[in-house]
């Protein structure tokens, strides 16, 4: 049997779970794909169904020996000490639950938790070679708005662990109803969710990830990526970041008009600075990065001595 140094990494989704074994070099194997839908559909059965699954996921790779440690993002607000899991919209078995102490009883192996965005942006910043950098954002256009900020090579947690709600920022005069309770939130017009309202509006029947390719010219999609330009620039302009990432899976469909949207950011920056000096790069993201960075929070965890 072979042993190696490496920690489980799971990015869990509101669709898919994902896993992996990620070394201390960051490289990872075994990666896997499960619903999680199947996964988590037995209300109460989240923490038996995590146990099960990093149990059976060791059971199929035992070369591999017992993980280090597990390391999980979620989709989700997570307290500032980075133990329970405050609120997860598309999993509600999660919310206000403790995550790290039920499933460290469950499994007897260290566990530890953070946001998603923030372990994908942990990856991207190795990825893309930005770790000296001062302050760096991301913003990650999926289902929702996904925001992370890096300060000093520090993920921004905030006083209550929930730093980087940008899509929960008002925008005056809407009075659309949020996910998360409130009325007006960013997300409602600058996200995925809202491009699929788009899709079934003013093009039925339409594929929506071929809508950029088809459609890319219509009023109405221009109009959509001013709207995600908007949010990026609001905080561009509070932060004067040193490199704004942009992902996600909105960014990602066919022909998606990624210059447009990087000129859209430009006009809505304030001027001379940081306009004049801004730097946008794009995210590295793919399947496996949430995973990879789940795996690099739980090494920067253990040589911090958290265990």
């Amino acid at each position: 049997m072979v042993k190696k140094n490496y920690v489980l990494g799971l990015d869990i989704g509101g669709t898919n779970v994902r896993i992996g074994a990620v070394r201390d070099d960051f490289s990872m194997e075994g990666f896997e794909m499960a619903s999680s839908v199947e996964m988590f559909g037995v209300p109460g059965g989240e923490i038996p169904a995590l146990a099960s699954y990093v149990e059976d996921y060791c059971g199929r790779h035992p070369r591999l020996g017992r993980p280090k440690a597990v390391s999980i993002g979620f989709p989700s607000t997570v307290d500032k000490e980075k133990r329970v899991v405050l609120s997860t919209p598309n999993l509600p078995g999660f919310n206000q639950l403790a995550v790290v102490e039920l499933l460290q009883k469950e499994i007897g192996i260290p566990v530890y938790i953070n946001r998603d965005v923030n372990l994908l942006m942990m990856s991207d910043i190795h990825a893309l070679g930005l770790e000296g950098a001062d302050i760096v954002i991301g913003c990650y256009i999926g289902t929702g708005l996904g925001n992370a900020i890096c300060i000093g090579g520090q993920m921004l947690s905030g006083k209550n662990g929930v730093a980087g709600e940008l899509g929960h920022v008002p925008v005056l005069g809407s009075k659309r109803v949020c996910q998360c309770g409130n009325v007006g939130c960013m997300e409602n017009i600058a996200s995925g969710k809202y491009l699929e309202e788009l899709q079934e509006k003013h093009f039925p029947g339409e594929v929506i990830s071929r809508l950029f390719e088809t459609h890319g010219d219509s009023p109405v999609l221009r109009e959509y990526v001013e709207y995600l330009s908007v949010a990026v620039a609001l905080e561009i302009n509070i932060l004067d970041p040193d490199y704004v990432i942009l992902g996600g899976g909105v960014l990602k469909m066919q022909d998606f008009p990624m210059e447009l949207l990087k000129t859209f950011i430009r006009q809505h920056t304030r001027k001379p600075l940081p306009h004049d000096s801004l730097e946008i790069v794009i995210s590295k993201q793919n399947q496996e990065s949430g995973v990879i960075g789940a795996g690099m929070y739980a090494f920067a965890r253990m040589r911090e001595g958290d265990l």
